[in-house]
């Protein structure tokens, strides 16, 4: 069958349903590890250099972002789109278990099946909004203070000792009302574009 969308209108989807957050958000993750987060086992400085050390840093992050990241994804999408498109059930993770338990997936087990998928896809969407609204947040007061180099520029009376943070222009701070303010409003753009469906949204 021809697809439906091109190749880029596809690759677009992909990055914008959740994966771009957690990959804007663990961009330096490769750093994060390099520091020792955890303290792995290539931190120790007697047997690693730190040539080596970094190899392993990026190599942890590549096994969290590479292959092993899409397969998931890939496995659940074709296991969907081949019940659904050519077996003709519907458009629902029970069915994907339709070749293993048969039947049962009209019944209680295919139910709990539902409910599990719910709920590992809100928590999943709820973690990367989470960890985005704080990004977008630091984004907003790093851009309202006009910080650079770990230092603000904007606001700045003189008076601030070491470790004191301008006010900016608006007063923005790094808090919990912003990010849910936030939140919200990724929130509705999200909902207008489902509403506005797949060709338009």
């Amino acid at each position: 069958d021809k697809p439906e969308f091109s190749d880029g209108a596809y690759f677009a989807m992909l990055f914008s349903c959740g994966v771009a957050t957690g990959l804007w958000y663990f961009s330096a993750e490769a750093m994060w590890h390099y520091e020792g987060y955890g303290t792995p086992r290539w931190m120790d400085t007697q047997m690693w250099n730190m040539n080596t050390r970094a190899e392993h840093a990026v190599m942890v992050t590549f096994f969290h972002w590479g292959l092993h990241g899409w397969i998931p994804y890939t496995v659940v999408g074709a296991l969907i789109a081949i019940l659904s498109y050519r077996r003709g059930f519907p458009m629902s993770m029970r069915f994907t278990l339709y070749p293993l338990i048969g039947e049962m997936v009209y019944g209680v087990l295919g139910d709990m099946i539902e409910i599990l998928s719910i709920l590992c896809t809100i928590f999943g969407v709820c973690t990367s909004l989470g960890l985005g609204a704080m990004q977008i947040n630091k984004g907003m007061v790093r851009l309202d203070r006009g910080t650079y180099l770990g230092k603000d520029y904007i606001g700045c009376t003189g008076s601030e000792g070491p470790g004191d943070a301008c006010e900016g222009n608006t007063g923005m701070s790094e808090d919990k009302g912003v990010q849910i303010c936030i939140i919200i409003g990724i929130t509705l753009l999200a909902t207008a574009s489902i509403v506005m469906g797949l060709k338009k949204g």
